[in-house]
């Protein structure tokens, strides 16, 4: 009995050096992230979402987290530091960073959120196939510029010029304004142009506006349009200015109305990704995809400070409202 003892010991002995160096070698993932606002917590949502999935930080990934602050001059220097940080993945937001990444690698995996349309940009020939290192979750398309103004129109039906708010530096501007166009002209809106290279031209852009007899605002899907959601808000509400916002999250925020899809979806898309890279998928396996629910987000807080009946049609078909 006691030599049968012996020997299971001996055995668990043996084994041992052998569990302990598997565990030893476990080895947690790393993963980049840059985003080209303020860098998140770590209550960031695709944090979350990997949590979710099984990823623990310390024990299964270690982030690597940066954000530009809006700033793009800084945004190339943050983009070249996480690649020489050489992390096994990187989740970028908004199609700024993407440019970013792009130039400082080729070899890196990199999953996207909140960009524009892949091939017009030029990340990749087809959507089914990307062709180079880049994959993931597209939310600016021209249709939902030209359905922003339609949405526009039905809030405020005597509608007959509004101001557009673009970014020149949007590298998607060129299909927006002519969406946007085509849709003012079928509904016989005059636009105003009202570019916006920072934001320390918001205040002026609305003076142009106020000179220019404009009813309402579109404000175009941009990073740099984000940034300053709340600057606009604030604009619009001292003028009683209707506006329509990209973000439904905008709307949360105090934005009026917003028409677009949610972050949420992009999300769980790419901590989806993230994971099956790092299980061994390539790039070339995982599509480019455009999102799925588009949200129509209503505030009749502001609606009231400007002194605005939101129309009951719309108010019927509205997925959020913020009362």
């Amino acid at each position: 009995m006691k030599r049968r003892a012996l020997i299971a010991g001996l055995g668990v002995a043996a084994a041992w050096p052998l569990v302990a160096r598997g565990q030893q070698s476990r080895r947690a993932r790393r993963i980049g992230v840059l985003v080209f606002g303020s860098a998140p917590n770590r209550d960031f949502e695709l944090i979350r979402e990997l949590e979710r999935i099984g990823y623990v930080e310390g024990r299964d990934v270690v982030y690597t987290i940066q954000g530009a602050n809006g700033d793009p001059d800084r945004l190339q220097q943050l983009a070249h530091d996480l690649v020489a940080a050489k992390p096994e993945v990187i989740v970028g937001s908004t199609s700024p960073v993407a440019f970013a990444l792009v130039k400082e690698t080729r070899d890196i995996p990199i999953v996207m959120m909140v960009m524009g349309d892949p091939v017009t940009l030029g990340f990749t020939e087809r959507i089914a196939r990307p062709s180079r290192n880049v994959t993931g979750f597209t939310t600016s398309s021209p249709t939902l510029a030209g359905k922003r103004l339609a949405l526009l129109r039905e809030l405020v039906p005597s509608l007959r010029k509004v101001g557009y708010l673009w970014v020149p530096a949007n590298p998607m501007v060129t299909q927006f304004r002519e969406q946007v166009r085509a849709v003012a002209k079928q509904l016989g809106i005059e636009l105003a142009s009202l570019p916006l290279k920072s934001g320390s031209d918001i205040s002026a852009a609305f003076d142009v506006a106020e000179k220019e007899g404009v009813q309402a605002m579109l404000v175009e899907a941009d990073a740099l349009a984000v940034r300053y959601s709340g600057t606009i808000t604030d604009e619009c509400v001292l003028r009683n200015l209707p506006a329509m916002h990209a973000w439904p999250f905008e709307v949360k925020l105090g934005a009026l109305i917003a028409y677009g899809p949610t972050a949420a979806e992009d999300f769980r898309g790419a901590a989806n990704y993230v994971d099956r890279i790092l299980k061994g998928a390539k790039i070339a396996d995982l599509p480019f995809q455009e999102p799925t629910q588009i949200t129509l987000a209503i505030n009749l807080r502001t609606a009231r400070s400007i002194g605005l009946t939101i129309p009951s049609t719309l108010l019927a078909r509205a997925d959020e409202v913020t009362e």
